[in-house]
Parts: C-alpha cells; structure tokens; sequence
C-alpha cells in the first residue's frame, strides 16, 4: 500500500461514494432488486498531470477481508485514463455495477439484526506503476429484510405479516351520531404495533387501508387512507374525520403493510373487520317561519316592528325530522337583486331540548336587505335554510322558499335615528292664531279669543328624498289629531289646517312649561313607517276665559226715612223688590224709577280680560233641570265690553220678566213656580245659574200691580 505524501496535498486518495446510498451506508432495495444498478464514483485526485492517475481500480471486498492492491479476489473495475474521451478524467469517475455483478450484495441471517456489510475502496496507480489507496474504506450495508420477515429477507410483500392491529377502544359502528359527536371531532386512532427488529421511528412508513373489499390487491387498487406515513414510537396514526365522512354505508375492513428507509416492503396485515358504516335517515326540513309578518307573510316588516322591542323580528325553524344533535341550521334572506344575506347558524341542540331554533333579526341586518335608506318603495325578499352535516352532500335545503316584505320607506326629511320614528330633522309645525294684528306664531292671546287658528307646516327640501306626491300630512294639537289628514302635492311649499277655536278651548290655557304642544305626522298612505316630528312645537296660549263667577241679581242699595242707607244685596230668586230701584242712586223710595228692571251683575274676575265681549242670555223655563221649556216672551239677549275697572251690569227689562209668573189659578191657590235662566258668556267660557221667579205678593197679585 502506498503511503506516501502526494503534489497537490491529501496524503491518501479519496474513498468512493454511492450515488444514492442512504445515509446510514444501506443500499436501497430499488437499487439492488429493482433498478439493479449501483453507481460508484470517485470525486477527483490530486496529481492531474500527464503522469499522475494513469489507472484507476475499484476493489469490493466483505466485512473481515483485506485489500490488497492487485488481488483479483475482490478487484471488480479498472478504468484507464487512455480510454477516456480525450484522453483524461472527467471528475466524478462513475463505476456502474449492474445485474449479476451486484450477486455480492447478499442478505444473510443476524440474530440481532444486523446488516451484512461490505467495503469499496479505489486504488490510483500512476504512469510509474506507484499505487495510491482510498482511505477510508466506504463502508457498504445490505439489508434486504421488511419488516416482521425473517432474516434474510425474502422479497416484497412476502414472508411473515405484520401483526393484527388491537380492536380495543374502537367503535364497532361509525354513525352519524359518533361522527358528530364532538369527542370524536379529531378522527380515529389506530395504534400499529412496532415490535418488529430494527423498528425506525419516524423512518419506517405505513400505509393503511380501509375498504369494503376483502383483498389486499383491491384494498391497493383504492389507495391508503393513510400513505407512506412515518410511524411514530408509540405506533398511533389517524384516520381522519373527514375520511370517516365520507365512506358509504357498509362494513369496512382494513389492512396495512410497513416499509422501511431502504424500500423493503413487508407483507401486508391480516385483512380484519374494521367497523360498520351506518347513516341516519335522510332528514326532512320543514319551512321557515317569521311570526311579525303574519301567517301568510303578507304583513311587512317595517320600522315600526322595532319600536317596541328590538329583538321582535325573528325566524324559527323548526327541527328538520331525522335531525341529529349539532346539525347545523344556516338560514338565508335574498333581496331583489339576488344578493344572499345569511343569518347566524346555529345548531340542533340535545335531544329533549324544546324547539323551534329562534333567529333574532334586528333592525340593522334588516336595513342592509333592504338598502337605499332614501328609497320609496318595499323590498321583497325570500328565505330559507339549508342543514348542513358532513356525512350529507349536498347539503339538503328547504323549500318551498318563503317570501316576506321589507317596508323602511318612510315619508319625510332624512331621519338620522332610524329605526326611531320621532324625526328630529323635520320642520316645526306653526300655529298661526287669526285676528287683526295677526299674533306672533304659536301665540295665542286674548285677541284670538274664540277664533280658528291655523296649522302650517312647511315642506322639506331634500334632493335624496324628493316629495313624491304620495305623502300625507296629519295635524297633532295636545296630542289629538286635528282634522283630517291632508295630501302633499308635487311642486307645493307648506301644507295647512284649520284648528278650530272648539278645540283650542278644550285644550285650555298654557305659557311656558305648560306650553300646548302641536306636531305632524308624516306617512305614506297605509305605511306603518309614520314620521313623527320630535320636539313638538309650544304653543303659547293665554285666550281661555276659564272658572268665571256666576252673574248675580242685584237689589238696589236706597235710604230709609230715618236717612240709614241699606246697601246693595244679592238674591239668588227674582222678586218684586229686585226690580225696584230709586229714581236716584242710594236715594229713598219712593220715589221710584218709573220702569222696572232686572239687574244683573258680572263681577270683575281675572279670567275676563279687560275689553273682553261679554254677551248675557236670559229666559223664562218651565222647570229648573236641564232643558227646560222655554217660556215665550221671556228671552233677552245682550252684550257688552268688560270695562277697565269695576263689575258689569245688564238690564234685563220687566216685561221679559213678568211672563215667567203664572197668575193664581184660583182663589187663595198660588201657582207652580217657574224659573229664570241667566247665563253670560266670554270667549267661548259660560257661567249661569237658574233661579226661582216668585213676582206675587200675599194677595196673589203682581209685582205692577201692587205697585202701579
């Protein structure tokens, strides 16, 4: 062996390499039985020059011989510089040994295992006859036994099976209910036993099979469920869910076969029963349903449905038959455009949980089905739902589609709030009061006493929401609708009521806090989407004459003989001595006035405004309750201002009074007594009383009479 140091650096020529030779030093079986070709080669030399490596040998030689440069023993190659195209190396030099020449590479018995093992080495020899060996030797491993075969190995697919996988902890059947079962959401684990010699972790690979055909070559001709997977030390591989899903009904069985890092295949495992395969009845799905739009869905869904509670919109489905528990329920809502808007799915719940499965839909996924805000017009959609399960394709769906109707078209400015139907943007409603000067809007003072005021709304002005000519207006005064609704027409600026004197009297006085409220409403005709303008207006209203003072009969104050001056008394019946009067203020009587009168009297009171119209009423009746005969002859009529200071007093003449009287209908017989009706009133506000009329003396004669 030449030994000697080398122009160019190594001391000893490089030892050979294998193309393809795993990492441990074994050959592949696709190498020795297969392709039946092993290439060598040698990565350069050193001394290039004309003299250097005139011939290269390849020696192959078994574990416990020796090279020995020359032998023919174990010389197997020689390749010569001289033959080479050109006449010089081209780096690497491949030695192929092919067929026959591999008979070397033999598998043979270990009992613990072991590979057979054999060694290359190259020797250079230079022009001179020099020699120069590779060191080290390339060690050489020949391993042609699968795994559970008995060394040495005797082919692929042959020779002892592996053992049977345990069927402990496994499910005999695989059902719908096991597959949804979330326990189980991670597949099956089979455990492959891993007691073999030589066992890999992570280098020998499985492939795994499940089928309902009972030979391994049709197991095969179906493909691995789980191929050319690496087996860990614990031996666990899965079979996933998704592959579990989607196997048809059946029994299955399965098998499996090993194969190492050098291509050895083992024989496959028995063919075993695995599980049964068991799908649930197909499930049947009922419709859907959304109680708000009634029972044949013509009721829309409108703004007003979220007024009084946000979560009122909802779908229920009941559970589909044949259902399982975690179905998934996914609902979907289609506008008019096509477009699907789906709901939140939810899932079938355990069994005995009550049902239906409840879908709130609240204002804001309605507004996006509906979309354009601004528009006029309903959006009509359809809904259904679909189940979905692994184990079904495609997923069933319900039918027919239902239809429902979406209606946020609401007549009016833009409302920001939707979907409030209080609208801050729309315009204050006035309450313009009449008379002469007309009075500031929402301002109604003495001067407007008893007159009509009018209600304007002026119209809004919005590109996007121009008026259509479909809106209808509706007056609002202290919350009671004032009239009857109006019509906008295209082109007009304002709208108008009359709100009549009636009802502001009703309403009563109010100024400040206690302000008469007015407002409109704003709808499309049959829409329940009606705009409500929010603040209300405040009407001022301080036109009411309220709680007046009943009008009082006056006898006249006069002085006695004696110069004592009775004064001025009130009575609460007409008799002789309340129509005689002094022909002087507090003067005696007599003398009297030569005609006799009635006084009546209006005292001042803070509810009748000075100047206020004061108009007196008074008639003879039969009877005093309500809606008594009037006597004829009886009626008089009066009226006059309030005056800046002091009562009101009318004059009620004799003659209209005396009718009232009955005469005695007999001697010594006084007659029924009727009754006197004095009512006054002030802007719109009566006060009255009724009172007895007694004009006979003791004799049974006239008040004229006694006193001509």
């Amino acid at each position: 062996m030449n030994m000697q140091a080398k122009t160019g650096g190594g001391a000893l020529a490089l030892p050979p390499t294998i193309v393809d030779q795993l990492a441990d030093g074994r050959l592949t079986y696709q190498q020795l039985k297969v392709d039946k070709k092993v290439t060598f080669q040698l990565a350069d030399v050193d001394d290039k020059t004309p003299d250097g490596a005139h011939q290269i040998q390849l020696y192959i030689f078994p574990e416990g011989a020796q090279l020995i440069p020359g032998d023919p023993t174990y010389l197997v190659d020689t390749k010569l510089k001289a033959s080479q195209p050109g006449g010089d190396w081209t780096f690497p030099v491949s030695f192929d040994r092919t067929d026959t020449q591999l008979s070397i590479f033999v598998d043979k018995f270990s009992a613990s295992g072991d590979y057979n093992k054999f060694f290359a080495a190259f020797v250079i020899i230079d022009v001179y006859g020099n020699l120069d060996n590779s060191q080290p030797h390339l060690e050489i491993l020949i391993d042609l036994t699968a795994q559970w075969q008995r060394q040495p190995g005797t082919g692929n697919g042959t020779g002892n099976r592996p053992l049977q996988i345990s069927l402990t902890g496994l499910p005999t059947v695989i059902d719908d209910d096991w597959l949804n079962n979330p326990a189980n959401a991670g597949g099956l684990n089979i455990t492959i036993p891993t007691g073999w010699t030589k066992f890999e972790p992570g280098l020998d690979l499985v492939n795994f099979f499940i089928s309902q055909l009972t030979t391994f070559t049709g197991m095969q001709g179906e493909g691995a469920v789980v191929a050319d997977f690496p087996v860990p030390s614990d031996g666990v591989i899965n079979i996933s869910l998704v592959i579990l899903q989607a196997l048809k009904d059946g029994a299955y069985f399965s098998s499996y076969n090993l194969k190492d890092a050098a291509g050895n295949i083992s024989n496959n495992a028995p063919i075993t029963l695995l599980f049964n395969r068991v799908s649930a009845p197909a499930p049947v799905l009922g419709i859907p349903r959304i109680p708000a739009t009634g029972i044949n869905g013509q009721t829309p869904i409108t703004l007003a449905s979220f007024k009084s509670d946000p979560d009122a919109v909802v779908m229920e489905i009941d559970f589909p038959t044949n259902s399982l528990q975690d179905d998934r329920i996914l609902p979907h809502i289609m506008d008019s455009k096509g477009i699907v808007h789906d709901l939140a799915e939810q899932t079938i719940p355990a069994p005995g949980t009550a049902g239906p499965l409840k879908f709130v839909i609240d204002y804001a996924f309605w507004a996006v089905v509906f979309g354009d805000p601004n528009r006029d017009t309903e959006e009509q959609v359809e809904y259904w739902y679909e189940l979905i399960r692994s184990t079904i394709t495609p997923n069933p769906v319900s039918t027919p589609q239902q239809f429902a109707t979406v209606d946020f078209a609401y007549a009016g400015d833009e409302q920001p709030n939707l979907p409030e139907l209080e609208n801050p943007n729309a315009i204050p409603v006035i309450v313009q009061g009449g008379g002469t000067p007309v009075p500031a809007p929402n301002t109604l003072g003495p001067a407007q006493a008893g007159l009509d005021a009018t209600m304007i709304w002026n119209l809004w002005t919005n590109p996007l929401r121009p008026i259509t000519g479909r809106e209808i207006v509706t007056f609002f005064y202290q919350g009671k609708q004032v009239g009857q609704p109006v019509g906008v027409q295209v082109g007009a600026t304002r709208v108008t009521t009359r709100l009549p004197w009636a009802e502001i009297l009703l309403e009563g006085n109010g100024t400040g806090a206690t302000a008469r409220e007015a407002y409109i409403v704003v709808s499309y005709p049959g829409s329940s989407n009606a705009m409500t303008q929010t603040p209300v207006t405040r009407v001022n209203v301080t036109a009411i004459v309220i709680n007046l003072p009943a009008p009082k009969i006056v006898v006249s104050a006069f002085r006695t003989p004696t110069g004592a001056v009775v004064p001025e008394s009130f009575l609460m019946s007409v008799n002789c001595p309340c129509l005689d009067h002094p022909a002087v203020a507090n003067g005696p009587m007599p003398p009297y006035e030569a005609t006799r009168r009635l006084r009546i009297r209006v005292e001042r009171d803070a509810n009748i405004p000075t100047g206020a119209t004061v108009a007196l009423k008074f008639e003879g009746r039969t009877t005093n309750g309500v809606g008594g005969t009037v006597i004829p002859n009886t009626p008089f009529t009066d009226s006059k201002p309030m005056p800046a200071t002091g009562p009101l007093e009318f004059n009620v003449p004799y003659t209209n009074v005396r009718p009232i009287q009955l005469p005695s209908p007999g001697p010594g017989q006084r007659p029924a007594t009727q009754y006197a009706y004095i009512e006054y009133g002030v802007n719109g506000i009566t006060a009255s009383v009724i009172v007895p009329v007694a004009l006979l003396n003791s004799s049974l004669v006239y008040c004229d009479q006694n006193r001509p």
